[in-house]
């Protein structure tokens, strides 16, 4: 019998035919998959809105060894077409500069968070080994570890209450001057300050705040008379020191309660003031003797106007704010850290 007329040689074909097929189909099929795969992946990564830089978020906390803030970054996302920023989230670090000079450390706290859930986050403080935060939940960092600690490890009764609930002015830390020695006064002061509230005749404390004005002022010394009531001196007598004038000075102290902090090899204080009238004067930070001469000068190159925190400490102060405005840029946030020994100067910037 001719093969070709066989019926069952005619099934086998077709059925070889079909096979061959459906390898063909399955192939296709897979390859159209990972092509198309392929296509959402790259896509996705090419329409994706990268991270933004980390900026920071709140107030900067000094604690015995660092000083801390909290940053927030825009996690990656696809392009809002309503422009709302209905579907972004946001990831919450905590940046962690040391005191002693060394580089700073970041850590992720949180990440995919919803706006509503990070607007009311903030650092509480510190107790010496942790630093507690409030991020969508209370928890902690380990200092010496640099980790954040297990949620097992985080106990109320050691989390402090945290910081004041509105900021600190860096006006609490101005001072007008102080009694250097029983009788004697050392001052900063305009000629109209000293006609209105300096002027012989009229009473100083030991405690006096300085008003942020756009005054010139220079070193004065008076003579006091003896106290009354032990808290108000009299002034008997008032001059100025020296011939330099300096915009905006003051002497900066520890709290709102406190005198001008006292240097010492040689006895001096420490002074801010603003290097330039106009737009683009700095804050400017000075050590004086109290014969009111400079020993030395550091520019922080934080626009004065936009000076926000100051952080005092007993070796180092530590003030917050952006640099000059310039253009079409928005300006950088810096930390900048002062020793007040020989005025060496950390800047930092808190933009990550």
């Amino acid at each position: 019998m001719d093969p070709r007329s066989d019926p069952r040689s005619g099934d086998s074909a077709w059925f070889h035919r079909y096979r061959a097929f459906r390898l063909k189909f399955a192939l296709v099929v897979g390859a159209a998959a990972l092509i198309l795969g392929a296509m959402v992946w790259s896509g996705k990564k090419l329409l994706s809105v990268a991270p933004t830089s980390s900026v920071p978020f709140g107030e900067c906390v000094r604690t015995g060894s660092h000083i801390a803030t909290l940053l927030r970054t825009t996690d990656p996302h696809l392009p809002e077409i309503t422009g709302r920023g209905g579907h972004t989230t946001t990831s919450i670090s905590i940046l962690l500069i040391p005191l002693s000079g060394g580089g700073p450390k970041k850590i992720l706290v949180a990440e995919g968070l919803r706006s509503e859930q990070f607007a009311l986050a903030r650092i509480l403080g510190g107790d010496g080994s942790t630093l507690w935060f409030d991020v969508n939940g209370v928890g902690g960092v380990d200092l010496r570890r640099m980790e954040l600690l297990d949620p097992a490890e985080v106990h109320e009764d050691r989390v402090p209450l945290g910081s004041r609930p509105l900021a600190i002015s860096p006006d609490t830390y101005l001072s007008a001057g102080l009694i250097v020695a029983p009788g004697t006064w050392f001052g900063l002061h305009s000629e109209e300050e000293v006609r209105v509230g300096f002027a012989p005749g009229k009473f100083v404390r030991r405690v006096v705040p300085q008003e942020s004005r756009k005054l010139m002022r220079r070193f004065h010394r008076g003579t006091l008379d003896e106290p009354v009531n032990d808290r108000y001196h009299r002034i008997l007598s008032i001059g100025p020191m020296s011939a330099p004038e300096y915009l905006n000075a003051a002497f900066l102290r520890m709290d709102d309660a406190s005198e001008p902090v006292r240097l010492s090899d040689p006895e001096g204080v420490l002074m801010i003031h603003t290097s330039e009238p106009g737009m683009n004067g700095t804050a400017v930070v000075s050590r004086v003797d109290l014969n009111g001469t400079v020993r030395w000068t550091v520019d922080t190159a934080i626009d004065r106007f936009k000076l926000t925190q100051i952080l005092p400490g007993q070796d180092a102060f530590a003030f917050v704010g952006t640099r000059l405005p310039v253009p079409g840029r928005v300006s950088e946030p810096l930390l900048v850290i002062v020793d007040l020994a020989d005025g060496r100067v950390v800047t930092h910037s808190l933009w990550r």
